[in-house]
């Protein structure tokens, strides 16, 4: 399904992998239980309707943490991993398993920054952050799905948009 707003494909994510798993979850319902806050590693950042593109402070999206938390509220066995190698993401693939990575745009390059928010905990932000699910890959690309849409990446064009965020995933064991 496409996302209902601009800037939840965090939500959007979330919801397919728990479809995918067989867990309904409710994205208008999943938008309205996640955190909000200045710090996309404690909420989400920002308004869901406004631009695409931006870094915090100003609206923007959430990192991994907030997000398995809230998985694990709907019952799924998420956990928020950060350096996630990528022989470990086509375990994960290879027994069934999708995993939901932050890339950037449609895992095109991207760059991060540094950025504080008010708590004082520096974290790594990119404009056009998003997250797709990982549904599979061979020895040259990477299978994605990405709202309605599933495309392959070159594994070097994925692997270069996924490590901008620091090879950021949840992954949903049995």
């Amino acid at each position: 399904h496409q996302q209902l707003n601009v800037l939840d494909c965090e939500a959007r994510s979330g919801v397919d992998l728990g479809a995918y798993l067989v867990v309904g979850i409710d994205e208008n319902d999943f938008l309205n239980r996640l955190p909000r806050s200045d710090d996309p590693n404690e909420g989400f950042v920002g308004s869901l309707g406004d631009p695409r593109g931006q870094i915090p402070p100003n609206s923007y999206g959430v990192h991994a943490g907030p997000i398995a938390a809230l998985l694990r509220e709907y019952g799924l066995n998420a956990v928020e991993q950060h350096g996630l190698g990528f022989e470990s993401l086509k375990s994960e693939i290879a027994a069934g398993r999708p995993v939901m990575v932050w890339v950037i745009g449609n895992t095109t390059s991207g760059f991060g920054t540094s950025y504080t928010p008010s708590n004082g905990h520096t974290t790594v932000v990119a404009p056009y952050e998003h997250t797709v699910l990982v549904i599979g890959y061979n020895a040259d690309v990477v299978t994605l799905l990405d709202e309605s849409n599933i495309y392959n990446r070159a594994t070097a064009t994925f692997l270069n948009s996924w490590a901008v965020l620091g090879n950021m995933a949840v992954t949903v064991g049995n």
